[in-house]
């Protein structure tokens, strides 16, 4: 409770102060604006100003006037057309069939040319009411400009009569004219984001989620089996085996084995080869017919630095899902050539939510040395008891190796707060079926997973 309480005053506090620093900003900017396109009014004398201000005095009770006399035009011509249309209600009222052919036709002759007389009235006075209330806008707003360059004018000669510096004038200005405009920012600030967040957490991301989910691969012939993580790793070469490890690792091996320079992985992915730090490998193999050759791992280097080690097999009918810079060496059997498939998902929404579009899937049987910084975990997600599906959710850039098998999807975050208010990922990883995925303790850059690297 009291974790919660002391993030949400952070929060508040964030807030708070950028709110602080956005007002700030915004009358600043808008006071520099004011200085920027003054033409030296406030360096001017006291008399130029005051003649100035006379003259707008004298413009301003101009403009009222009109606008008072525009204001009395159109009064006068409503109510022409509004006597006009009472004449005519009074004149439909006395029509009568019996009078027009019978009683008294001169009267309802006479009826007719006045109502016409009163229409054409009502139609010049509506065209006068339109012409004058369009006049009467104009004149408005020129009056409304002309009323502030008064006020302005009036607040100059104020500050200039108490002494003021010009910074503070312009500052007074830029509070006076500009509050609404940095109002306006505020609101955008404030409730920008949150909208924003709020259409994505609770519209966006539930069309995502209940998206058909990625596998790459159906049901794995065989289970592919992972160890714990330590600093070092010691791998045994049996005759005939080739390993090929990373140059910035350390190896020490033993005896009777062949050691020469591989230059790429695989020649059918250089990029992907030489951006994960596949490149100028060294490659070992055992030549010797007389059992195993042991070789250890090591990559040690700043105190505290480093990196964990993870040894997984993978069996004949297996294959593994893997971003190539956690891969440090790769042991393939004698007379087997090591088989990397590419999987490209760019029509997949679940792939750019996750940022990710590559997937390299490595063919079993091989043996593969996995590190990162801070050292992996495994999540070994097996059949329940219950019949329900295993599933796991995790942070996108921890994912280093999964199982083609696992249906991988996005999760939405688990609480708005979270998202809105601490800044966790909208979506994380989630993967579910009996299979194996493997985490890293200290994500890579995002640029490198985007290509599954």
């Amino acid at each position: 409770m009291s974790s919660s309480l002391s993030k949400l005053g952070r929060w508040l506090a964030r807030k708070l102060v950028m709110t602080v620093v956005v007002t700030a900003a915004g009358f600043a900017t808008y006071g520099l604006c004011l200085y920027v396109h003054d033409t030296g009014e406030y360096g001017r004398s006291r008399g130029a100003l005051a003649a100035q201000w006379a003259e707008a005095k004298v413009t301003t009770a101009a403009l009222e006037a009109e606008v008072a006399g525009l204001q009395a035009a159109i009064t006068a011509q409503q109510q022409r057309v509004d006597m006009a249309m009472r004449v005519i209600a009074t004149l439909r009222d006395l029509q009568s069939t019996w009078d027009r052919f019978v009683g008294n036709p001169a009267q309802q002759q006479a009826n007719d040319d006045q109502r016409r007389r009163m229409k054409a009235i009502k139609r010049t006075a509506n065209d006068e009411v339109r012409r004058l209330r369009s006049e009467f806008f104009v004149k408005g707003r020129t009056l409304a400009v002309a009323k502030a360059d008064l006020v302005r004018t009036d607040r100059t000669l104020t500050d200039l009569d108490h002494g003021r510096a010009a910074w503070v004038h312009y500052l007074r200005e830029a509070w006076f004219l500009g509050r609404g405009y940095v109002a306006l920012l505020l609101a955008v600030y404030l409730l920008g984001p949150t909208l924003v967040c709020v259409w994505l957490y609770y519209g966006l991301a539930p069309l995502i989620v209940r998206g058909r989910p990625v596998r790459l691969r159906g049901e794995p012939v065989a289970v592919v089996k992972a160890e714990a993580s330590r600093a070092t790793v010691e791998s045994a070469l049996w005759p005939g085996e080739v390993m090929r490890v990373n140059k910035n690792v350390s190896l020490t091996m033993e005896g009777g084995l062949m050691r020469k320079t591989r230059g790429l992985l695989s020649w059918r992915f250089p990029f992907a080869s030489i951006a994960g730090g596949l490149a100028n490998l060294t490659e070992l193999r055992n030549v010797r017919s007389d059992g195993g050759r042991r070789v250890t791992l090591d990559r040690n280097g700043p105190a505290g630095t480093a990196d964990g080690f993870t040894g997984v097999d993978v069996p004949e009918g297996g294959s593994l899902v893997l971003r190539p810079a956690f891969l440090v060496s790769v042991i393939s059997p004698a007379a087997e050539r090591l088989v990397i498939r590419r999987h490209w998902q760019w029509v997949r929404w679940q792939s750019w939510v996750a940022g990710q579009f590559c997937f390299f899937e490595i063919m079993g049987p091989c043996r593969l040395v996995l590190a990162g910084g801070g050292g992996l975990r495994m999540e070994r997600l097996l059949e329940r008891a219950d019949g329900l599906m295993p599933a796991v959710r995790v942070r996108q850039a921890e994912v280093v190796a999964f199982t083609p098998n696992l249906e991988g999807r996005p999760v939405r975050a688990v609480s708005f707060w979270r998202y809105y208010c601490e800044g966790t990922p909208l979506f994380e990883a989630g993967f579910s079926g009996p299979g194996l995925v493997v985490l890293a303790t200290v994500p890579r850059r995002r640029i490198r997973r985007v290509f599954g690297l």
